[in-house]
């Protein structure tokens, strides 16, 4: 159940009650309580938001636009991300961080970098506890503050748009077994190419760990296409 907003009838307000809306909607899906193929009925979404159709209708027209639902047979659904399209989000992301990781060794300001040491402890201190869903959220705030230490806003704001989509698929490679501490050493390394100010090996080693876990990403995916394919045959043959 979504949460419920305040009505509002006055064509003025109507631009910010469809983007309301779609903020709603947006977050419910990106952080998953709306999951793939969950179906997006705009009568039933006006009354959990408490506002009329138009505005919903409107939104989810924008999120469609947006790649994150699609108009299906049975109605607008939520789109389930495929293998293409996290490769493309990933070798958006390899460019991008990477630039972003070389901007940050010429550009981070003193305070930055003890900022990313400081987190990188945390980071630490959370996989020698096992707190993986601790560990997944302070890593990404530590691939934030890269970002915003290289001191570019539009490189920021491409990359956290490639975030948010990437986040939809709602998982982590960090829950593989060994995973945590490779991760933990690539970050360790990326810190230390910063901290040193080369932009050369800051570049190469954003780069590497992009296409790692796009691998790994890739190979969760094939793993959980398995177990439903075999969860269907023994379906069949009950």
């Amino acid at each position: 159940m979504m949460a419920r907003r305040s009505r509002s009838k006055n064509p003025g307000n109507a631009g910010s009650t469809v983007d309301t809306v779609y903020d709603v909607l947006r977050r419910g899906i990106l952080d998953g309580e709306l999951p793939p193929g969950h179906r997006l009925r705009s009568d039933a979404l006006a009354n959990d938001l408490d506002v009329s159709r138009t505005p919903v209708r409107e939104a989810l027209r924008k999120l469609e636009a947006e790649g994150l639902v699609v108009a299906s047979r049975h109605g607008v659904v939520v789109r389930q991300p495929t293998e293409q399209d996290l490769t493309e989000i990933f070798y958006m992301r390899e460019a991008l961080e990477g630039m972003a990781a070389r901007l940050a060794a010429e550009n981070a300001t003193r305070a930055e970098v003890d900022e990313l040491k400081a987190l990188f402890e945390d980071m630490e201190t959370l996989a020698a506890h096992g707190d993986i869903s601790e560990l997944r959220e302070l890593t990404g705030e530590f691939h934030m503050l890269i970002w915003r230490a290289s001191h570019s806003a539009r490189l920021t704001q491409a990359l956290q748009g490639l975030l948010d989509h990437a986040r939809q698929a709602q998982s982590s490679t960090l829950y593989m077994p060994g995973r945590p501490a490779d991760a933990l050493k690539e970050h360790r390394s990326l810190l230390r190419a910063i901290e040193k100010r080369d932009a050369d090996l800051a570049e190469t080693l954003a780069r590497q760990h992009r296409c790692k876990v796009l691998a790994l990403r890739r190979e969760m995916l094939r793993e959980q296409a398995r177990e439903s394919r075999a969860g269907k045959r023994q379906s069949s043959l009950s």
